[in-house]
């Protein structure tokens, strides 16, 4: 039986994946734990025995941190643009310069493979179709970094050190750590509060989305064929505009046009839609779930969880907490 590092696992999208992957591996997750879904659910979660939990910053990394771990699922970092910004030393520090030297221990102890977990945000503002070769065009500290600690990684694959870099458009979906600040969570978390969305900008800037649940059946793929090689991988299932996008939640929920509001003052700049030659090439007879099917755990998530917009679902809020500011 393998046995996966997952660094970052107690977030949003680790937790999901975690109890997924103990299905077929050991995991061990590496985290501060700032957010304490797993530690206080461990013995709750199916196969909790192959569960390893260790509580470090990568920052404090060392070699004997990877004896016998055999693939590195590299989920770290300061999550989103907003909370880069709050102090982006901090966020260079770990988003780029720890997430390298994590990579960097993890090859000399024999890691086979190392799966970095990047975002589509490299693109910032792009009028054509994003392919993995397209001109990147960060815009904020968060991609910016994400950019540079994957550009170095990659150049560390090797026959024996495998690397891939999975460029994550805009998540989605249910979890139990949640987050409140990705935009199809908040749509569903606004309409089932308030009873309408509000929309920054125009609503026609573009954006691909995936959500938490996909991505976990594309990490199975990878984890589960040891043949592939490096590559680099924008994933994404569907691309949409935001105004589009709220009208599919509103008409999900029954509502109408009149409960999708405009926010004038606060514009997003990013407008980029993905695609990937590596997806078609790697990740065979991929079906994604349903967005409807999505939308109805996601809601039914936040009701039987009493969920609220607060630090422990908004991660600008809790990073302005540990930064105090």
């Amino acid at each position: 039986m393998k046995t996966i590092l997952i660094s970052g696992g107690a977030g949003y999208l680790g937790t999901v994946l975690t109890q997924s992957l103990l299905k077929k591996y050991k995991v061990v997750v590496y985290d501060t734990f700032y957010f304490k879904w797993l530690v206080k659910n461990k013995k709750k979660i199916k196969n909790y025995k192959n569960l390893k939990l260790l509580k470090k910053n990568i920052t404090d990394v060392k070699i004997s941190d990877f004896e016998n771990i055999d693939i590195v699922c590299d989920l770290n970092g300061i999550p989103n643009d907003p909370s880069s910004e709050l102090n982006k030393k901090y966020t260079w520090l770990i988003n780029y310069g720890g997430r390298k030297k994590f990579a960097i221990l993890a090859k000399k102890a024999g890691v086979k493979r190392y799966i970095f977990n990047s975002t589509c945000a490299v693109y910032g503002h792009n009028d054509q179709l994003a392919k993995e070769n397209t001109k990147k065009n960060p815009l904020s500290t968060y991609a910016k970094a994400n950019l540079k600690a994957e550009t170095s990684i990659y150049k560390m694959r090797s026959k024996s050190f495998k690397v891939n870099i999975l460029r994550n458009s805009t998540l989605f979906g249910f979890s139990p750590n949640l987050r409140l600040d990705l935009v199809i969570n908040i749509f569903v978390y606004s309409f089932i509060k308030n009873k309408f969305i509000t929309i920054n900008g125009d609503g026609m800037q573009w954006r691909p989305f995936i959500s938490v649940n996909d991505i976990t059946k594309i990490y199975h793929t990878i984890l589960g064929n040891d043949k592939l090689p490096s590559f680099i991988m924008n994933l994404a299932t569907f691309n949409m505009k935001i105004k589009d996008l709220a009208q599919k939640v509103v008409k999900y929920f029954k509502g109408k046009q009149h409960n999708i509001k405009f926010n004038n003052i606060n514009f997003d700049n990013r407008n980029y839609k993905v695609g990937s030659e590596n997806f078609k090439k790697y990740i065979k007879n991929f079906k994604p779930t349903l967005l409807n099917k999505e939308l109805k755990l996601l809601s039914e998530g936040i009701k039987k969880n009493k969920l609220t917009y607060d630090a422990t679902t908004v991660r600008m809020k809790f990073y302005k907490k540990k930064f105090s500011l």
